[in-house]
């Protein structure tokens, strides 16, 4: 049950991180893109992880994702002018839907992660094939990952869903056969 607050810590600790660039890209929306904050936040570090293992110039780890979620958020808070301010006046201005929107997130979150845990198999449809690339991507000391049923070549399909998994799951320190539920419930 630990998983669940591990999880959603993950994911809101890279949403943090790209706050300030979400909330200047959707200037424009109500919530001024607050609610694009946690997806931006997950496809960035994970981007340049994917880029940068593409090259050989970083690892495949937690301390890897946790140096790019850093960046991230250097870049978002300090870097971008007036993110600061940006995310101060969001907040002032929407805290109440700001709150809304992170019950909302966390109520559904544990719902759809208790109604995985009632079916947690990884059989039947796509399933063993996603956590077989989940595991290959999380084991893999070099991208493109290791492809598990044809030994000695690379996975040669759409992998960059997995390896925002990867990110979130090197991140929590959960178990891929936990987090290849939580991500589905995510």
């Amino acid at each position: 049950m630990l998983a669940i607050p591990l999880w959603y810590i993950a994911a809101q600790v890279m949403a943090l991180a790209a706050l300030p660039l979400a909330v200047r890209l959707f200037r424009f929306l109500p919530d001024r893109g607050y609610f694009f904050a946690k997806p931006l936040g997950i496809l960035l570090p994970s981007y340049l992880l994917w880029l940068l293992m593409l090259f050989g110039i970083l690892g495949n780890d937690v301390v890897s994702v946790a140096l790019l979620v850093l960046a991230v958020g250097l870049a978002c808070w300090i870097w971008l002018p007036g993110g600061r301010a940006d995310v101060i006046a969001l907040w002032r201005s929407q805290r109440v839907l700001i709150i809304f929107y992170e019950l909302l997130f966390a109520v559904a979150l544990v719902v759809w992660a208790v109604v995985r845990a009632y079916a947690p198999k990884i059989a039947g449809t796509e399933k063993p094939m996603e956590f077989a690339f989940l595991n290959s991507i999380l084991r893999s000391p070099q991208f493109p990952p290791v492809d598990p049923w044809l030994a000695g070549y690379s996975i040669s399909y759409y992998y960059f869903g997995y390896i925002m998994v990867a990110a979130l799951t090197h991140l929590s320190g959960i178990a891929s056969s936990v987090a290849v539920n939580l991500a589905l419930a995510l």
